[in-house]
């Protein structure tokens, strides 16, 4: 409702610069809809012909008199012609829309609102029509239900009556449900159109059982009419919803005296989960009911860190008793569905190979308010890695990663889910490359790599693989109280090549000839793996990873090392 009323001034604004397209655009719908019922009425009128019963009403006199093969066809003509004024009108409100919304964002005066502003206000500004435009036929078509039908369009008011009250009622007793049910209002809106006519077909059932059903024309004719209206009220609902969560960019692009100001960010049950009230009491539950852990008497103190833009928050816990003395630590990383599988690939690798990897105790993962989260014993006593601490580490760490070998149960998982590097590697395109090249010499490196490129495949393909952290930063890195280091964010790990993710350098040859070293000591390689294919699988990798981004000149940068 209170959309309803915001848009008001913007209907107003509308009028006053474009009232030509207002009007046309309202009658192209109103064409479309009357398109539309013609091509659900007529070809039940075409089977009546066709069954050999009594000859079709509320045909004009002219073609009732006409021979039954001739109306035969009339009526068949008449369908494919409804359908074609149908999508004639849609595309004609397109078009009035593209022109209606350029004329009123030029009438507006305003520049540099926002990123894309030309397409919200082409799609607001349509909305904002189609909206009126489906308002109209709606009322139209209740107005001819009146006269066709008048109990099916009481029918019909009940239910676009008692589903509001419904659900403003649901929402009374239940607050959560109001973020549930704005975010499938499109199922919703299809239930209500679906609810709405089995409701109208279930009354004309129950008035032919009483032999109080009118003529069957008008109760076809009726039944159709009821269906287009509950769909163009659903349509209003939606444009509606639409323009609410745009409102203040299209209030800036239409209402002159309103300036852009973005709006706060609204805040989603995976955010009121943090909230400190609702986040210790759940995390009680966790770490009592589903891990068993005793906490009576205790309180916890809570430190947040933020990943994965938002969508990961680690909880590191502090468990104190009651005079303060801390007992034992916890991690607890909170998942947001947008990272349901980085949740569901970091549990696959700690549930199966947690023994052999430098991380945090491993104890599990539950679900909360149904999202993912995995808890961790961590030492309070261990601490985020700086910078010199991190540069220091990162080297046995990779080390550590290269000589971990995952279950083949695990391998033949992600081999079925993710393409390898060498896959990934034949969608490379050369002639991008060959136009970000800067002279000649690097040209003909790039001409070269292209013909040597099946060659290097075949060389990396051949290769044990090894697990990767493709953003193995310092956040992610604690160092205990023994020096030794762990990694506490699995999320996103890869199988790579044996030496894919090596940091590029001038000692890259020496680095990975130590690293197969330590690594073969711990793992057993194949015989005949050498530093220089480890080293040819980090510079494959960097440059998958530079194609990726489309930094098609760095990529170019790196052919000359891959041919060495």
């Amino acid at each position: 409702m209170g959309a309803a009323f915001a848009c008001l001034p913007i209907y107003r604004v509308l009028m006053t610069h474009t009232p030509g397209h207002v009007v046309l655009v309202v009658g192209a719908a109103l064409v479309s809809q009357v398109g539309l019922l013609l091509t659900l009425w007529l070809p039940w009128k075409l089977v009546v012909m066709l069954s050999g019963t009594d000859a079709p009403t509320l045909l004009p006199q002219a073609v009732s008199a006409l021979p039954q093969k001739t109306q035969v066809l009339l009526i068949g003509g008449a369908i494919a012609a409804a359908y074609v004024l149908h999508l004639a009108a849609e595309k004609l409100i397109d078009w009035l829309c593209e022109r209606g919304a350029r004329q009123q964002w030029r009438a507006s005066e305003k520049t540099g609102l926002f990123n894309n502003q030309s397409k919200t206000a082409r799609q607001a500004y349509q909305r904002l029509l189609r909206s009126m435009a489906s308002l109209v036929f709606a009322c139209l078509a209740m107005a001819a239900l009146a006269v066709l039908y008048p109990a099916l369009l009481l029918v019909s008011l009940l239910w676009c009556a008692l589903v509001p009250l419904a659900l403003h009622a649901s929402i009374r007793w239940r607050p959560g449900l109001a973020h549930d049910l704005r975010s499938s209002l499109n199922r919703l809106m299809s239930g209500f159109v679906q609810g709405g006519f089995f409701c109208a077909l279930a009354y004309v059932v129950w008035q032919y059982w009483r032999d109080a059903l009118p003529p069957l024309q008008a109760v076809l004719v009726a039944l159709i009419l009821l269906r287009q209206t509950l769909q163009q009220i659903a349509h209003v609902v939606l444009h509606a919803s639409a323009l609410d969560r745009q409102r203040s960019q299209v209030q800036a692009l239409f209402l002159p005296g309103v300036q852009w100001q973005a709006p706060a960010a609204v805040r989603s049950p995976f955010d009121e989960l943090l909230e400190p009230e609702r986040r210790e009491q759940w995390m009680f539950e966790v770490l009592r009911t589903q891990f068993g852990l005793p906490l009576d008497g205790t309180r916890l103190d809570v430190q947040t860190r933020t990943m994965a833009a938002g969508h990961i928050k680690a909880l590191f816990v502090k468990v104190l008793d009651a005079g303060g003395t801390l007992k034992q630590g916890f991690l607890l990383k909170l998942f947001d569905h947008a990272r349901d599988a980085a949740a569901q690939q970091e549990t696959d690798l700690l549930d199966l190979g947690a023994s052999g990897l430098p991380t945090f105790e491993w104890l599990g993962s539950a679900r909360v308010s149904g999202y993912a989260c995995h808890v961790m014993h961590w030492n309070p006593q261990a601490h985020r890695t700086n910078g010199v601490e991190y540069a220091r580490g990162i080297s046995a760490l990779r080390i550590q990663l290269m000589a971990f070998e995952l279950p083949p149960g695990l391998v033949e998982r992600y081999r079925r889910s993710r393409a390898l590097l060498p896959e990934r590697l034949l969608q490379v395109r050369f002639d991008a490359l060959a136009e970000a090249v800067a002279d000649k010499s690097q040209a003909d490196d790039i001409e070269t790599l292209r013909l040597a490129w099946p060659a290097l495949l075949q060389t990396v393909r051949a290769m044990p693989l090894q697990l990767v952290l493709p953003e193995l930063s310092s956040n992610a890195v604690y160092r205990e109280e023994d020096g030794s280091f762990r990694i506490h964010h699995w999320a996103g790990w890869r199988l790579e090549p044996l030496g894919a993710g090596w940091p590029l350098s001038q000692r890259i040859g020496m680095d990975l000839d130590h690293a197969l070293t330590q690594a073969s000591a711990v793992r057993a390689l194949p015989p005949g793996v050498t530093a220089r294919q480890a080293e040819l699988a980090a510079r494959l990798h960097e440059f998958e990873r530079r194609h990726a981004r489309q930094n098609y000149q760095g990529a170019a940068n790196m052919a000359a090392g891959l041919l060495r």
